[in-house]
């Protein structure tokens, strides 16, 4: 059984279609960290704040965890608090504790 922590980040771009967001999700197993998800996408709703993109970066973090980290075996076990945003720094999810059995 391995353990690991997953935690997304999104940085907000200014498209020539409007906001774009960048997302990079990691996961960390203690040995290395890799980057499960790195894409750019459109907001699901609007940005008027530090914490729209904090809410964004844990929903597409679930999703990440949902789709691709369970694709490969990995489940959650327990997940801490979002962080209060902070104006102009890098959004982050909550860390996510995960499992993988195989």
């Amino acid at each position: 059984m391995r353990f690991g922590r997953v935690e997304g980040f999104v940085r907000q771009q200014d498209g020539l279609d409007g906001p774009m967001l960048w997302l990079t999700v990691s996961l960390e197993t203690g040995r290395s960290i890799t980057v499960v998800r790195e894409e750019r996408l459109a907001p699901l709703r609007p940005i008027t704040s530090a914490d729209d993109l904090s809410w964004h970066a844990d929903q597409w973090t679930q999703e990440t965890i949902g789709v691709d980290l369970a694709e490969a075996g990995w489940e959650v076990v327990g997940a801490g608090d979002v962080p209060e945003p902070e104006e102009g720094m890098v959004a982050t999810s909550a860390a996510y504790a995960v499992r993988n059995l195989s």
